[in-house]
């Protein structure tokens, strides 16, 4: 079977039990995940609240982050036709930011479809016909190993100047989680009766008799619809809640910013909770076309002390046309893992284009590394 034909039906077969899934992860990615001391305008949403006060006009953007994608052919030992695992994990999102005076408000939408690992087997087909019954029957067995995780989270932000060189945020989201895992195994039958008359020694007359006779979309319609099937559930929860992030921002100095942050301060009822955290962090533009920003955190749960750390260089021209490039590199370490992170974008006129991905320091392969594109306008 040809391998786009196979990944074809892994997708199909996944989507058709309508089961998906995961958790928000859309963020300054190309820095690093620099944020807490940052000015970063359009993206404040997801960084600290209390940077929304420096937004300039309407700020409209959508996002797209997809990361683990992987597709793995395994052993085929016993006459199969398909046994393979697919691996993905998609973000989207969209918000809109604006600043009203000492006021700066965000909200938006984030979805996390988290297919962590899903093992699709389909067996050998077995076919029979009965000769009494003149009945035509195959059988085609799948089975399904999913480990499935999604997550919806409406969020909205506000920023508040307390006065020129001090400002105070919060962010309200609401998580809703469903995590599923556990065995399906379904049939995909099909079956032909044919008429008295037909004669069953004449394959010319056997085989167009069956066929003809085959109901393909009712088959198709009942394994899609799970008849007969057998699941067995290892894990099926759903809980909702909401979280609540508060941060500040101050001028220590020209062009130099720091921040704090307590990020998940109440997370009751979520199937993956996340600790509190408390975030401490610096942004500096040392130049025009240069800003920089270090963070460091720690769980107030777990032991150890993270950080991220990054800059942006970028370009602008008004010659002919408003435009401009930027590039952007950045170092962390998150969940005990160290990771390096690169973001390219272009601006013209009132919009923007960028992508940025982060990787693992290690063997992780560049399809699994997260990768992030997004767009937004201002109006």
């Amino acid at each position: 079977m040809n391998i786009y034909i196979k990944q074809l039906i892994c997708i199909i077969l996944i989507f058709s039990f309508q089961y998906a899934y995961a958790s928000e992860q859309i963020r300054i990615a190309g820095m690093g995940g620099t944020f807490v001391g940052m000015l970063n305008t359009e993206s404040a949403i997801f960084g600290n609240p209390a940077s929304l006060i420096g937004i300039k006009d309407n700020n409209i953007a959508v996002g797209l982050s997809a990361q683990n994608l992987e597709y793995k052919s395994l052993p085929i030992n016993d006459g199969s036709q398909l046994n393979t695992k697919i691996s993905f994990r998609l973000n989207p999102s969209i918000y809109y930011c604006r600043a009203i005076g000492k006021f700066g408000i965000a909200f938006g939408y984030f979805y996390d479809f988290d297919n962590r690992s899903s093992a699709i087997k389909i067996n050998a087909t077995t076919a029979e016909y009965i000769v009494d019954e003149r009945k035509f029957i195959s059988n085609t067995d799948t089975i399904i190993n999913y480990d499935l995780f999604r997550e919806s989270v409406p969020v909205f932000s506000l920023g508040y100047s307390i006065n020129d060189n001090l400002s105070i945020g919060i962010k309200f989201k609401h998580r809703h989680q469903i995590f599923k895992k556990g065995v399906i195994n379904r049939s995909l039958v099909l079956s032909a009766v044919h008429d008295p008359d037909v004669n069953r020694n004449d394959a010319t007359k056997l085989l167009p008799a069956i066929i003809n006779n085959l109901d393909i979309g009712k088959s198709i319609d009942d394994f899609k619809n799970g008849k007969d099937s057998v699941e067995s559930v290892e894990a099926d929860s759903s809980e909702s809640g909401f979280d609540i992030d508060i941060g500040v921002q101050r001028q220590i100095a020209k062009n130099i910013m720091v921040g704090v942050m307590l990020d998940h301060l109440i997370q009751h009822k979520i199937v993956l909770s996340q600790p509190a955290e408390l975030r401490l962090g610096i942004g500096a533009v040392p130049v025009r076309w240069l800003t920089a920003g270090l963070d460091v955190h720690k769980s107030l749960k777990d032991k150890g002390i993270e950080f991220n750390i990054g800059y942006e260089a970028s370009y602008e021209w008004k010659k002919w046309f408003k435009g401009g490039v930027f590039l952007q590199n950045g170092l962390s370490r998150e969940a005990g893992k160290n990771n390096v992170s690169l973001g390219l974008g272009l601006t013209l006129g009132s919009s923007k284009w960028s992508y940025a991905f982060v990787k693992p320091i290690d063997n992780t392969p560049i399809s699994k590394a997260t990768h992030i594109f997004a767009s937004s306008t201002r109006f």
